[in-house]
């Protein structure tokens, strides 16, 4: 990895990380707004490398938010702490940044991508989809990175295209369940009550129905409408590297629980705390004998830290995700739009069903998932909509994943479109529109089912 300059905005970006983990602990007051104030200076610093329309985006939901706060009379208390809530996502894509380096790096997890992408195609679909469904899973977008290539390096546009949806249909399912997840932990903050024991199981069956609903609409319309190409034989994964990539991902999730069992901290505190000292470990491990502690460390930490302004993108998405929820809900008589929205729709499946429309109608027109969850909570919380907090927890986290496939702006479609060349909203509008329909069908009538099963 070669050295690159680390910015002034990257130290800033682990200032915040820093007072998030301490905050966790322990809890010092006066330290939110300083915190706040340095998720300011970090997007001022980044503010002319975002791109137009995130920039756009972000404005006009900050300017409502900030218009709904000073109505409310208290414009500076919300204001602060509405940029500060963000601390806890931004600790998260600290700690996922640590594991994408160790991962491209890895041999075991490259034998991996081989034998994924050496799969003939009648079966190339399902690994795909399911092996970075496993992968993303843990890894997160790091997972992603693993088995992007194959589409980059893929000439027929056809199978380019066939190829990115097996990836971002395997990919993005997981938010239905992953705890490593971000759709995941949003959730899980913005309705308290939760635990992540109170949908992740759950949530599992979404995600295979999300993966097995795609394959089929591959299986029965897109494959079949091309010639079938030439069969290669497929490279066997060895006994050894099948157990070292297994032993990483274990050994990930092993750690991650003991942590949040010990310690009692949230799934963002206990990424913060392990990610960089474990990828640490693994990186150095990786390597020459003789080169590998402490200069791959270094290069690892110079590498992360070099990186962190590249997140200010996300950064701006879920500081004005939060102060347009918190704007809002101020503003919006909960009670009042409860008794409105329970007049309109006066049956439980109804509004579960309306749910998942709302969700995929805000992402067609590039409302982040993130803004929808924030706000529908602030304004609408269960109770108000007299559903239990498990039912619209499980339709929360498992429409996400699927929202984030149809919008041009989520971080899962621009990361493909760089990848594969194509347009982000090629991808999302005309691409994934098919099969996120009917996965949104299906997750509607699953979690229907399971209200009525499990009461």
């Amino acid at each position: 990895m070669t050295q690159q300059r680390i910015t002034l905005s990257a130290w800033v970006y682990l200032a915040i990380a820093s007072l998030a983990l301490v905050d966790a602990f322990v809890h010092v007051p006066p330290l939110i707004p300083v915190t706040a104030g340095l998720i300011v200076l970090f997007v001022a610093l980044e503010f002319r490398n975002i791109p137009a329309a995130q920039k756009i985006a972000g404005i006009g939901l900050i300017a409502v938010g900030v218009l709904g706060a000073i109505s409310s009379g208290k414009g500076a208390e919300l204001l602060i702490d509405g940029i500060a809530r963000s601390r806890i996502f931004l600790l998260l894509f600290f700690a996922v940044s640590w594991l994408q380096f160790p991962v491209g790096q890895s041999p075991a997890l490259r034998a991996v991508r081989a034998t994924i992408v050496s799969q003939p195609p009648g079966r190339r679909f399902l690994f795909m989809a399911s092996g970075v469904h496993t992968l993303g899973s843990v890894l997160n977008l790091a997972g992603l990175s693993l088995l992007a290539s194959m589409v980059e390096n893929q000439k027929d546009p056809h199978l380019r295209r066939r190829m990115t949806m097996a990836l971002i249909n395997g990919f993005g399912s997981a938010s239905s369940w992953s705890p490593f997840f971000i759709g995941m932990i949003v959730v899980l903050v913005a309705i308290p009550s939760l635990k992540w024991t109170d949908i992740g199981p759950l949530g599992f069956i979404l995600a295979l129905a999300i993966v097995s609903t795609a394959w089929a609409y591959d299986r029965l319309v897109l494959r079949r409408s091309h010639p079938a190409e030439a069969p290669t034989p497929p490279v066997a994964l060895d006994k050894a590297d099948f157990w070292r990539a297994a032993g990483i991902l274990v050994s990930l999730i092993v750690l991650a629980v003991t942590i949040v069992e010990f310690t009692g901290t949230s799934i963002p505190v206990t990424l913060g705390l392990m990610g960089p000292p474990f990828a640490l470990v693994w990186y150095s491990m990786i390597g020459t004998r003789g080169t590998r502690f402490p200069h791959r460390a270094v290069d690892l930490s110079g590498g992360v830290m070099a990186h962190l302004p590249s997140l200010r993108n996300e950064v701006l998405v879920f500081v004005a995700a939060n102060i347009f929820g918190l704007g809002i809900a101020s503003i919006i008589p909960t009670g009042d739009l409860g008794h409105f929205v329970n007049a309109a729709l006066p049956w439980a499946d109804a509004k579960i069903a309306a749910i998942v429309l709302f969700f995929l109608g805000c992402s067609l027109i590039g409302l982040h998932p993130v803004i929808v969850v924030i706000s529908l909570t602030a304004v609408l919380p269960p109770e108000a909509l007299g559903l239990k907090d498990w039912v619209v927890g499980l339709t929360y986290a498992g429409i996400w994943g699927v929202s984030t496939m149809v919008s041009p702006f989520s971080g899962t479609t621009l990361f493909m479109a760089r990848v594969t060349g194509v347009p982000a909203h090629i991808i999302g509008w005309r691409w994934m529109l098919p099969t996120s329909l009917l996965s949104g069908g299906v997750i509607g009538a699953i979690v229907i089912a399971l209200r009525h099963g499990l009461g």
